[in-house]
């Protein structure tokens, strides 16, 4: 006979480190560090909670490189505001619409800001009810990477 082994629900323990691991989201930086250590230091106890915390880790990774490209977006946006003195004439108010790049860009950034944290929080909130939850595109890929090895 096959039959299927059903996994075991996860532990109320195991359901409040997977949020923990997914509300580090919170401290941008530096929540990565108590994704990381959650991690480490349940891997071996509990599948649930191993899996959660990768996925916040991948997510955390992801987080820092979007922050990076999104900042040198926002520093490269300060270059509008120099075009004039370069010699560029403004005939026809092209300046004064790339002058307000800055300002656009930071109110896009912090948009993505939110919606980031806010996921993260949604994530935390699901794992604590033992629901598992996957991120978009992160999760069935950490999935297919830790069965293949």
């Amino acid at each position: 006979m096959n039959e299927e082994i059903k996994p075991t629900p996860p532990t109320q323990n195991d359901r409040i480190m997977a949020a923990l691991a997914h509300l580090c989201v919170i401290l941008p930086m530096t929540g990565i560090i108590g994704s990381i250590v959650i991690w480490a230091t349940q891997r071996d106890k509990s599948q649930f909670v191993a899996f959660q915390a990768l996925q916040a880790i991948v997510y955390h990774l992801l987080s820092i490189l979007a922050w990076f490209a999104g900042s040198a977006c926002y520093a490269c946006s300060f270059f509008a505001l120099f075009l004039p003195f370069s010699g560029w004439s403004d005939s026809d108010g092209l300046y004064s619409f790339l002058s307000l790049t800055p300002f656009v860009v930071f109110g896009l950034l912090a948009i993505v800001f939110i919606v980031y944290i806010l996921y993260g929080i949604v994530a935390a909130v699901l794992v604590l009810q033992g629901k598992d939850f996957r991120y978009i595109f992160i999760g069935n890929w950490l999935e297919r990477y830790l069965q293949q090895k």
